[in-house]
């Protein structure tokens, strides 16, 4: 047999062999097949799962639907269950949606799945910047929403100064990133992230293939660190939520998250706050039961 040689740029090859992964690696072969729905310019590839009322479980910046498959099988216990791929990320591969309007048009797309596929309404449920898609989509799409979950989100942190070590990290990860190191600028952001107070590190923590599915989606994570933490959704605006929300927090997490979380609760004062003692920012993936368990709180 003649061999083929792979010409392709290193990073082109990395590319090709994580989506690879993330349909046909191991513990996945019930998913391999994920349908689609075309959303304006971009194809969403999403799954379902279980029965009962619509959930939809809307992923982090650089994440993908996968990451969460643990929570997701809790979830599904009592809910059909949603994940997708958010445009720009892994097998929705298309370009991230510009920076003006980007919270917008990413609360549309979730808005037209749900649609698309008669799941609506449904309970949202959102971690990191998938929390503040979810309250911008209960905002704009009241009707589609009955409960609003949100694990995280880093509401209006960007006006608030970061400690001084994490505002190096900061900026260290945008000069990677102007240089073209966009998958050494985001393994930098992630690892002050999920920094533990015992000194270890979440981000190593997870298993090449994982950590692998997040990296891939380096150029996505680092131009949504571009579009603001929310600033659109104002106090004003927020305390104009019909649907009931709550919120979880991890006991471990760091302070720009568990602030955000009190800043969100100042302005909506019945938002009930679940807290996972020793979780860090990424308990979707490292706590899913007691995730899901207060996710399923009503």
């Amino acid at each position: 047999m003649f061999g083929v040689r792979d010409v392709r740029h290193p990073e082109q090859r990395g590319l090709a062999r994580a989506r690879a992964r993330l349909k046909f690696g191991p513990g996945c072969a019930a998913y391999c097949y994920m349908p689609t729905l075309d959303v304006a310019d971009a194809t969403l590839h999403y799954r379902e799962t279980g029965s009962g009322s619509p959930l939809l479980l809307i992923h982090g910046a650089g994440a993908h639907a996968d990451l969460s498959d643990r929570a997701v099988a809790a979830l599904a216990a009592q809910h059909r269950v949603i994940v997708y791929d958010r445009r720009g990320h892994s097998r929705s591969g298309s370009r991230p949606a510009a920076i003006q309007g980007y919270l917008k048009r990413q609360a549309d797309d979730a808005a037209a799945l749900l649609q698309g596929i008669g799941a609506a309404p449904a309970t949202v449920v959102g971690w990191s910047n998938g929390g503040l898609i979810a309250l911008c989509l209960a905002l704009e799409y009241p009707q589609l929403v009955t409960r609003l979950v949100v694990c995280e989100p880093p509401l209006h942190a960007s006006k608030h100064a970061p400690p001084l070590a994490q505002l190096g990290t900061i900026v260290k990860t945008m000069l990677l990133s102007a240089i073209g190191c966009k998958r050494a600028a985001v393994v930098t952001f992630f690892r002050m992230l999920l920094a533990q107070p015992d000194g270890s590190n979440a981000f190593d923590n997870l298993d090449e293939a994982t950590r692998e599915g997040v990296l891939v989606n380096a150029a996505t994570l680092l131009h949504e660190l571009k579009t603001g933490t929310g600033e659109e959704l104002t106090p004003e605006r927020l305390r104009g939520l019909r649907c009931p929300i709550s919120a979880i927090v991890g006991g471990d997490t760091m302070s720009v998250f568990s602030d955000a979380t009190q800043r969100l609760l100042g302005m909506v004062p019945e938002m009930r706050v679940g807290r996972i003692p020793g979780a860090g920012h990424i308990s979707v993936l490292t706590h899913p039961l007691d995730f899901a368990r207060l996710a399923l709180q009503t």
